[in-house]
């Protein structure tokens, strides 16, 4: 591609934001999954709803227990890690 042809780049300032997010926050919607009602199912499909919604609340549950046990060992070690890209990047 020729010189002339190239097109002309032009940088524009995007605003940064940070979102923090704990595992807590994640998971504990999820243990509560179980008991939610679901507003469009029907009864067959509730039927069919309800082992999967009881498993993904029993796997957020025993997640919770593991994040806990690793918290106890290294409270620093999952908490968010903030990174600052440079504005040459």
């Amino acid at each position: 591609m020729a010189d002339d042809e190239t097109p002309e780049v032009t940088m524009v300032p995007v605003k940064r934001y940070d979102v923090n997010v704990t595992l807590d926050e994640i998971l504990t919607p999820l243990v509560e999954i179980s008991n939610r009602q679901v507003p469009t199912a029907t009864g067959i499909q509730m039927t069919q709803l309800e082992p999967h919604l009881q498993k993904l609340s029993d796997l957020a549950k025993q997640l919770k227990e593991v994040v806990g046990q690793i918290n106890e060992i290294h409270p620093a070690l999952l908490t968010p890690q903030t990174q600052r890209r440079s504005t040459t990047e």
